[in-house]
């Protein structure tokens, strides 16, 4: 045991040791092939859509200024990738991969020593500020990669983008889970270029941010080998547009823009979206108050928690009112809306009085009071009846569909949300049908 561990610390500090001889020759090389000491920079071009009045944006191009390390990569590497230096500091850290049995970050590559070195030297010259050599500076970033290695886990950063949202303010739903406005930073990431250093290629695609955007940064952790935590990030963006569609009304668009590793080591790099789905249509602005947001949280931590759920009977209705929202066809949403408000309002097996079972439990759902439910009755008794004649190919008008739609999509909002806050912890919706159908007799 002892002897194991003098010599993972004597490989560690082998490693060490020979990264730093590899930092200060690379500075040394760039320093002499470009004849000073200041680091390169470079003008990029970033475009955006800018919110001018509502429904109108335009376009603005940001231009600024960053490192150069691409070019600085590409004129150094021939010569670089020749030195003893990089070929020890590359073999040393494969024997540390190899004796730790370190796994690649991801489950269907391999990552390389390359990977190690050259974002060891990117991360150093930005720490830096010059082609020059300290040694505090080398250590700290070598410490960096060894805090990677040795991570059974590493850290994925997805960057969701809601279109057609805004809050009162920034708002963590979860610890690593923060939604805000759009930030520069993010405007010039997803509307320029990115370039990758480790030769996997430059990436160039442009999905014209807008300013007036807000993101769900998700940090998750992926263990090594495996892909949980990317696969994860597109599940909480799913989950995450079902949220929002059942707290309340709103015509928010959201998709998942990015995907990137949070340490700049590794083979995984980013991977990017470019659409951005409707979830509810012809909509106002979803806003969340203060008050809201407060709510909102809470919801989420219980809507998250049924979600994860193998099976639950909530489910397949809150997807139908999600589905709802992105159809292009207004009867399609009607449809969807009666369905799931069918799976919340029936029991299995009950094949007579659908209609007058599905009206009556409804409108005591929607009406506090006895006196109002007869509104409600009507109102999903016609609901219904324009359902079957849509399903059974008779013609339906659009002053028909235009009416009863809200009408459709609030009251399934609202049913869905009694169970959730009522029976969430049962196996099916039959308490549910029990208290309201003695809520027939006793209110």
């Amino acid at each position: 045991m002892n002897e194991h561990h003098t010599t993972t610390s004597d490989l560690k500090r082998q490693v060490a040791s020979r990264c730093r001889s590899f930092l200060k020759e690379a500075t040394e090389i760039a320093a002499n092939d470009f004849g000073f000491i200041e680091l390169p920079k470079r003008t990029v071009h970033s475009w955006v859509m800018e919110f001018s009045e509502p429904g109108r944006h335009s376009g603005k191009e940001l231009v600024y200024s960053e490192l150069d390390i691409f070019t600085i990569w590409e004129r150094i590497k021939s010569i670089v990738q020749s030195t003893k230096s990089w070929v020890k500091a590359k073999d040393s850290i494969q024997s540390y991969i190899d004796i730790h049995n370190i796994k690649p970050t991801g489950f269907w590559t391999h990552d390389l020593e390359r990977q190690y070195l050259v974002p060891l030297l990117r991360t150093y010259l930005e720490e830096a500020g010059a082609f020059i050599y300290h040694y505090q500076t080398a250590r700290k970033v070598i410490n960096i990669m060894f805090r990677h290695l040795d991570s059974p886990e590493v850290e994925v950063v997805g960057l969701i983008v809601l279109e057609g949202f805004e809050a009162e303010r920034s708002f963590h739903l979860e610890p690593k889970m923060l939604v805000h406005p759009i930030e520069e930073l993010e405007l010039r990431i997803l509307g320029g270029k990115t370039d990758s250093m480790v030769g996997l290629g430059i990436q160039d695609l442009h999905l014209w941010p807008h300013t007036d955007w807000w993101v769900c940064e998700v940090r998750l952790a992926n263990p090594r080998g495996t892909a949980i935590g990317w696969n994860r990030v597109h599940g909480i963006t799913d989950t995450l547009a079902l949220a929002l569609r059942a707290f309340k009304s709103g015509g928010v668009a959201l998709g998942l823009a990015t995907t990137r590793l949070s340490s700049p080591f590794g083979r995984m790099g980013e991977t990017r979206g470019g659409t951005l789905q409707k979830i509810a249509v012809g909509e106002s602005r979803y806003f969340l108050s203060e008050q809201q947001i407060t709510k909102f949280t809470r919801f989420w931590r219980r809507f998250l928690s049924l979600m994860e759920k193998p099976q639950h009977y909530l489910q397949v209705p809150i997807r139908r009112l999600r589905a709802a929202g992105t159809r292009a066809q207004k009867e399609d949403a009607l449809v969807d809306y009666v369905i799931g408000l069918e799976a919340l309002l029936g029991r299995e097996g009950e094949r007579t009085e659908v209609v007058y079972r599905f009206s009556v439990r409804g409108s005591v759902l929607l009406a506090n009071r006895r006196k109002d439910r007869k509104v409600h009755l009507k109102e999903l008794r016609d609901l219904y009846n324009l359902r079957s004649r849509i399903v059974h190919g008779q013609p339906v008008s659009d002053e028909e569909l235009e009416k009863s739609l809200p009408m459709a999509e609030n009251a399934l909002r609202h049913v869905w949300n009694w169970y959730f806050t009522h029976w969430y912890g049962e196996n099916s919706n039959e308490q549910g049908i029990t208290r309201i159908d003695e809520d027939l007799v006793i209110r």
